[in-house]
């Protein structure tokens, strides 16, 4: 990978990964090693939660398609390794909270996923995705707010 081309995003917003995309890798521990060396890094570098979110949901049966995504993210890795989370001085303290949801996002499933992100001034203060536990259609959005109040008082 040392030697890789620069990408701009660590997976797709499209990507709609399923357990059954492609051939069965024949050493599934590889997936799982490389996933679990990176895992602490969802917690400092937003960008990557989404992309680990996806991936993390085939751990036990992991295909070439899932490999292949595994590889792009590290890819972004190699090149952005002087990016930062970045927390500068503000004298506001107003907070915003934003949120939004994901009807029928998972094509295996069929459950929503909502998340929300904080701010306090220009300073990203918290965030969540969780996917839900039951499929409903009508209530999602307000799912996704009722997640965020909490955090947000």
């Amino acid at each position: 990978m040392s030697d890789s081309k620069p990408l701009n995003t660590p997976i797709s917003s499209r990507s709609s990964l399923s357990l059954h995309d492609g051939d069965t890798l024949p050493k599934p521990f590889l997936y799982r090693n490389i996933i679990g060396a990176h895992q602490y890094l969802v917690l400092t570098r937003l960008e990557l939660a989404f992309g680990f979110n996806r991936v993390c949901k085939f751990m036990q049966s992991p295909t070439t398609t899932h490999w292949s995504t595994i590889k792009r993210i590290l890819h972004y890795l190699r090149h952005i390794s002087h990016h930062g989370l970045l927390i500068r001085p503000t004298y506001s303290l107003d907070i915003s909270a934003f949120s939004n949801s994901d009807w029928d996002g998972c094509p295996d499933d069929h459950r929503s996923t909502t998340d929300y992100c904080i701010f306090l001034g220009d300073n990203l203060i918290s965030w969540t995705s969780k996917k839900q536990q039951v499929i409903t259609r009508t209530e999602f959005e307000y799912r996704a707010l009722a997640h965020a109040t909490p955090e947000l008082i």
